[in-house]
């Protein structure tokens, strides 16, 4: 039954693991979005340290599955987390207006977004740097981007799928390990 246990509990954590990732340019639009963040199975982690120059913008392609749960936050690196002031859209594959944007987490500058995928696909997860003008929750915001923030910032991203995928997760396990002691005795 240990060594179940230890299996079980391995599979999971290695799912949960965070995993280093970078962006290769040019990644400015959804057609050349990095595939860094793509496709990942449900709970997962990534964590990257990425740049802004003048006028750039940074595109990542998400799988996600209905009911999961995206997490994305920004952390500026230089000026004590003042620059560079990034802004974060996501965006689905089609659509021109962002799902859920955000131009400041409330402590710096940097950005976060929460938000639960009402059905399964390709969403785009877009970072740039703030400028005045424009609306930021338009693709064009982004994808023409005019702005003057340069710069390094840290970008985490996790996916959690929907509970009700963890709980069957659990009551599976749980199954598991009753056949096993059932089949000791």
């Amino acid at each position: 039954m240990k060594r179940l246990a230890i299996v079980a509990l391995s599979a999971l954590m290695s799912v949960n693991a965070f995993a280093l990732f970078s962006e290769t340019e040019p990644n400015n639009t959804r057609t050349g979005a990095d595939n860094a963040l793509y496709p990942r199975v449900a709970p997962w982690s990534d964590v990257g340290v990425l740049s802004l120059s003048g006028g750039d913008s940074d595109f990542f392609r998400i799988r996600l599955n209905a009911g999961d749960y995206l997490t994305a936050t920004t952390f500026p690196t230089l000026n004590n987390g003042q620059i560079p002031n990034t802004v974060m859209a996501l965006f689905d594959s089609i659509g021109t207006t962002a799902l859920i944007s955000n131009d400041d987490n409330g402590v710096n500058a940097g950005s976060v977004i929460t938000y639960r995928a009402p059905a399964a696909g390709d969403y785009f997860l877009a970072i740039t740097g703030f400028r005045q003008g424009g609306n930021q929750s338009d693709i064009s915001y982004y994808e023409n981007a005019s702005h003057s923030q340069v710069g390094a910032y840290i970008l985490t991203v996790s996916v959690v799928p929907e509970p009700a995928s963890m709980l069957a997760l659990g009551v599976g396990l749980a199954g598991l390990v009753g056949l096993r002691r059932r089949n000791r005795k």
